[in-house]
């Protein structure tokens, strides 16, 4: 069993990531600048941000990095426009790098931001009449994010090792192999 769970280890091996997604020819964004493959730039939009693949994926990480996002829900695109499918939801949101696992299999993903670090809550004024405090706001801050990368698996090498091709087991004797044989006393 020990040379049989080396070889079980090595075939199961971690998990590799592709390449971004994102920063393909021919991906396009809402903000630009978020899918631009630098960290030193950073990409400002309206609440609603898009990006678009050039041909269909199968994305198994988003990552959004350097962000003030706090709270989003994350959509795939099923072709055809305006044709979306709710995949995560984010509330909460305290980290500068959301890494979220996905499984989905498209070509554009949609994230709809409900709420930033940056929010402020204006108060409201009280109201006599409705014995009340009214027209309370939030003043919404702008959601910015240094880069969006999307990944799927690394393909990996169909070859195996030399030594994993085929396991062979020891020989095993037939009776008529064994000869039979007097002990001597």
């Amino acid at each position: 069993l020990g040379c049989k769970s080396g070889v079980l280890s090595h075939l199961v091996s971690a998990q590799e990531w592709s390449e971004n997604y994102a920063t393909l020819a021919g991906a396009t964004c809402t903000s630009p600048e978020m899918i631009d493959g630098n960290l030193e730039t950073v990409g400002q939009t309206g609440h609603e941000i898009t990006v678009t693949l050039p041909t269909r994926k199968s994305i198994h990480r988003i990552v959004i990095r350097g962000t003030n996002i706090e709270d989003l829900i994350l959509y795939m695109g099923l072709g055809g426009e305006g044709n979306w499918k709710i995949i995560k939801q984010v509330k909460n949101n305290r980290d500068s790098t959301i890494d979220l696992r996905v499984s989905v299999v498209t070509d554009a993903i949609r994230l709809r931001v409900g709420g930033t670090f940056d929010d402020q809550r204006v108060a409201g004024t009280y109201s006599a009449q409705h014995d009340a405090i009214i027209n309370r706001q939030v003043k919404r801050g702008t959601p910015t994010a240094q880069e969006i990368e999307l990944y799927g698996f690394a393909e990996k090498n169909t070859q195996q090792p030399e030594e994993l091709e085929q396991i062979k087991e020891p020989p095993t004797e037939k009776p008529e192999d064994i000869g039979e044989e007097t002990p001597e006393f």
